[in-house]
């Protein structure tokens, strides 16, 4: 099945952002007096948001509010240290643009911070657009960004695939008409929600454009 929109999650699909957000969940935790946590413990967290991942590692809610507004501010200083493209990434994302295929990025993470991500990695040219949850006041696995962004492409979603590793991007791919594929390299989560495809490697998705 050949595809016109390839919608891309980042965290855990584009990008290995893991170090970067667990150095500063850690920081985090150490200034409010709990223990750190080890990557993959953050890891099993990471696709919501900071509130959701906080809700997964502090042992009670009660400094959820305080744990998010330090962890934004810690990662805000350092959000590309050790972030890396996953191997592949790059040259899918070359190829779709020689065939001129149209690439949107549909993320949980704000958009502030994913315009320094992609831009510190040289790849935001490739994108017609990054979404946030402020874009459109709205958060996967809502399928709003999803349909407002092809909308805005004129694309329809029968047309569009979602990439992604965790079950908030394919559910909200189902919820948009869009098909799905699970990044499976990323920080994988799935609940019930099967997707249509499972990718092994980028290798794997050349295969569809």
């Amino acid at each position: 099945m050949r595809f016109e929109g390839y919608i891309f999650d980042l965290d855990g699909t584009l990008i290995d952002s893991l170090e970067d957000i667990a150095n500063a969940a850690n920081k985090t935790l150490r200034d409010l007096g709990f223990e750190e946590k080890s990557k993959e413990e953050i890891r099993k967290h990471i696709g919501s948001g900071a509130r959701e991942l906080f809700k997964g590692i502090l042992p009670s809610e009660s400094h959820l509010e305080k744990a998010v507004e330090i962890f934004k501010s810690y990662y805000a200083q350092e959000p590309v240290k050790h972030t890396k493209l996953f191997d592949g990434a790059l040259e899918v994302l070359k190829l779709l643009k020689s065939k001129n295929k149209k690439m949107v990025i549909v993320s949980n993470k704000p958009l502030e911070l994913s315009n320094i991500i992609l831009k510190a990695l040289n790849i935001e040219h490739y994108f017609e657009y990054i979404v946030g949850p402020e874009t459109y006041n709205e958060r996967k696995p809502s399928p709003i960004p999803i349909i407002k962004t092809l909308d805005k492409l004129n694309i329809a979603p029968e047309k569009s695939i979602v990439i992604g590793d965790t079950y908030v991007d394919i559910e909200s791919a189902k919820k948009s008409n869009c098909k799905s594929a699970l990044a499976s390299w990323g920080y994988v989560k799935l609940k019930e929600t099967k997707p249509d495809f499972v990718l092994k490697s980028f290798e794997d998705l050349v295969y569809m454009i």
